[in-house]
């Protein structure tokens, strides 16, 4: 027996694209505001970049980890209401888009 072996013998394939789980909700009002929640989300991340670590910020793994809460929570937060208008562009392209066809 191999001491370096975990498990059993038989291999474990990762399911194809095709087989992938895929959202099933194709609500465009809540797209559009996850869509923002993420570019929210990224504009604080590149935000905090520009922040010089110092006496207060130490950069530590535990510091990201509450600060990438913290922004994702923000994000959620700001999109989930009035916004910074991202949505609302996203949603009326959509309309046009379905005038069209």
């Amino acid at each position: 027996m191999d001491p370096f072996k975990i498990g059993s013998s038989k291999s474990v394939q990762a399911p194809e694209v095709s087989q992938a789980k895929l959202p099933t909700s194709q609500d465009p009002k809540q797209a559009a505001q996850q869509f923002e929640a993420l570019l929210v989300q990224e504009m604080l991340k590149s935000m905090w970049a520009t922040v010089p670590k110092g006496e207060l910020l130490s950069g530590s793994h535990e510091e990201s980890m509450y600060r990438d809460m913290l922004n994702e929570a923000v994000a959620s937060s700001i999109s989930e209401g009035r916004g910074m208008g991202i949505k609302e562009v996203i949603l009326k392209d959509l309309d046009g888009l379905g005038k069209k066809r």
